[in-house]
């Protein structure tokens, strides 16, 4: 483990700029990963019954937040599979985990920024500013790469899960 009691003030705000640059661009992959997770959403909510009510989709499509879709997929799997069923389990336990990261990243886009002085990881502020207490959660750049792994692996498993388990 490095001694930052002997890191120059320079060296500090060089490292707590790059820590910045390595956490903005992680969370911008987070952005585009779960970009592609929320279309996947949308096109498996949008075929719900082999598409027959795909033409009206698009005049709905923008009232749904994720968390809406994550439910009706849901609820889909219960009415169709029974909530006895492993098909009904497997989306279950997918949804818990699409729910998560869907918090994870409205905290991530919904919170102030912030590196710690050393550089080491970043925090994010989720209370307004002037709210007391301050809430703070600090975010690694680990934490928020395998965010962005957990978005493309939602997506992966939301596409095995449709073609094994349809809706």
């Amino acid at each position: 483990m490095e001694d930052i009691s002997k890191m120059t003030s320079s060296e500090m705000f060089a490292r707590r700029d790059a820590t910045e640059v390595e956490i903005a661009t992680l969370i911008g992959q987070l952005v585009f990963s779960y970009s592609r997770l929320i279309t996947d959403l949308h096109l498996c909510v949008a075929w719900h019954g082999h598409g027959k009510e795909l033409d009206e989709y698009g005049n709905k499509a923008e009232d749904f937040a994720a968390a809406d879709l994550i439910r009706k997929i849901e609820e889909q799997a219960k009415l169709i599979h029974g909530d006895k069923t492993d098909c009904f389990k497997k989306y279950q336990s997918w949804a818990f985990r699409a729910h998560g990261i869907r918090k994870l990243r409205n905290t991530i886009m919904h919170s102030r920024w912030g590196i710690e002085p050393y550089g080491r990881h970043a925090i994010a502020v989720t209370t307004p500013i002037f709210v007391d207490p301050v809430i703070e959660i600090t975010f690694t750049a680990d934490q928020l790469r395998d965010a962005s792994i957990e978005c493309e692996s939602l997506s992966r498993e939301l596409n095995q899960l449709s073609k094994n388990c349809s809706l």
